[in-house]
């Protein structure tokens, strides 16, 4: 790999990251992720790829609010602490917060994690359903007990669209009404994401974990718009390994030319991280065997 043997020396040499550097262009959980590919035995590189701005135009989550305030919505999904604390925000500030509190507690309600449950209920809000893993997958999985046929369903959308969360509803009957709240952009300043392209092209960074496909166009965007996205390929096919989370994470890094080695066995950070480090560590047994 491209870290220098001195950074693998020590300590390190008995983790399974021995040292090697991992970038992350994760946003909201980079320092939980630096901290867990330290606890392995890596170097992190946490270079946001995106943030977060409000949707300008407001009208779509608006009229779903409305909706639900009239008693028309049987359920909801929150996908984000983000996302759900804007949308009950929203609903204050048009002075309709007691009413969508009320319409909740006559709703099945959902949360994704941790983070929008321990919002909702700050706000005394019940949530009906945690699915057991944290991902669209978990969602689909746990909304299956549930009879969504017929019903209006509304998803608090993440930046982007959970695709097999809303094919999943869909085919179950369910009549879904998504609810966007905020988008995600590249970073304002680019000159981060330049680095690390540049460290990629010289062999600095031993793998690039991308946890959303945003992240990927907007490295690879920084890359053409400097002129290095050709370095930058060839760097990723023959130096740094891609790892990421996901059918559609891959699916984007194809079509920008990338072939990702290591893919996370379920959609979570933490399962891509665990990921990174027993292809490495399986890597490295190996060649000490020969």
């Amino acid at each position: 790999m491209a870290t220098p043997p001195s950074v693998r020396s020590g300590d390190d040499g008995e983790r399974p990251l021995r040292g090697r550097t991992i970038a992350i262009t994760e946003a909201r959980r980079s320092v939980e992720l630096s901290s867990l590919i330290r606890k392995l035995g890596g170097v992190p590189r946490a270079v946001p790829a995106l943030r977060e701005v409000p949707i300008r135009d407001r009208e779509p989550a608006l009229a779903v609010l409305e909706r639900i305030c009239a008693g028309e919505v049987g359920a909801i999904v929150f996908f984000t602490g983000v996302g759900t604390r804007a949308f009950l925000d929203l609903a204050a500030e048009r002075g309709r917060g007691d009413d969508l509190r009320r319409a909740l507690a006559s709703m099945l309600v959902v949360a994704r994690g941790p983070k929008p449950v321990r919002v909702l209920r700050e706000h005394g809000v019940r949530v009906d359903v945690v699915p057991a893993v944290p991902t669209s997958a978990g969602l689909v999985e746990a909304l299956a007990a549930h009879d969504l046929r017929g019903r209006v369903v509304a998803v608090q959308l993440a930046g982007e669209e959970p695709r097999a969360l809303l094919d999943a509803l869909g085919e179950a009957g369910a009549r879904v009404r998504t609810i966007p709240l905020y988008e995600w952009a590249p970073p304002e300043d680019d000159r981060e994401m330049l680095a690390l392209v540049e460290d990629v092209i010289a062999g600095a960074i031993d793998v690039i974990a991308f946890t959303s496909s945003p992240q990927i166009t907007h490295l690879m965007t920084v890359a053409e718009r400097h002129g290095r996205a050709p370095a930058l390929g060839a760097a990723f096919r023959s130096r740094t390994i891609v790892a990421v989370i996901g059918p559609v994470c891959a699916a984007t890094a194809r079509a920008h030319g990338i072939t990702p080695r290591i893919e996370a066995p379920v959609g979570t950070m933490g399962a891509l991280i665990h990921a990174i480090a027993a292809s490495l560590d399986d890597g490295a047994q190996a060649s000490d065997a020969r």
